[in-house]
């Protein structure tokens, strides 16, 4: 008697597995209307990288000068220092007659865009790789002191 209750109830069970579906749902308790047409959301996420391209190349043409942001302050050193603050920014310090960035645990949360846009504020204020000197300098890891990258006229190089 258990058994026959077993099977009657695995072949009523079996008459419910469906296979999953990858497209848009024919009923009404499905997507909403109009939900595969959101185009929008997918063309433009700036904190998604194309893993494709190389990090250099990969923000190639994007209109950004370091101005954009020194102009809304009265000091440039004044956005330097929320750098600071924000702890993007940890330190600098010399090795070797080469000026070394010690960067905070908030520049790892930065996009890869932002990060070359901080850095690149830091070279228009500091002019390091438009002086005489290095003319570069290294990104190092505030907690094991490593260095993570190299920033040079060509723009910023992580590791």
């Amino acid at each position: 008697m258990l058994q026959r209750i077993s099977v009657k109830l695995l072949i009523l069970m079996a008459l419910f597995v469906v296979p999953a579906q990858a497209e848009p749902k024919p009923w009404k308790f499905g997507w909403w209307p109009g939900h595969y047409d959101r185009v929008f959301d997918r063309e433009f996420n700036p904190y998604m990288e194309n893993g494709k391209h190389p990090h250099n190349s990969q923000h190639f043409g994007k209109q950004w000068y370091a101005e954009d942001w020194l102009a809304q302050y009265d000091n440039d050193l004044d956005l330097i220092n929320d750098f600071y603050t924000a702890d993007i920014f940890r330190g600098q310090d010399v090795d070797d007659d080469v000026p070394v960035l010690i960067v905070g645990p908030n520049f790892y949360h930065l996009s890869g865009y932002d990060k070359r846009r901080v850095t690149h504020v830091l070279d228009v204020v500091y002019n390091i790789t438009g002086g005489n000197g290095a003319q570069m300098f290294t990104l190092e890891d505030w907690r094991t002191h490593k260095p993570i990258g190299v920033y040079t006229k060509n723009g910023l190089q992580i590791q």
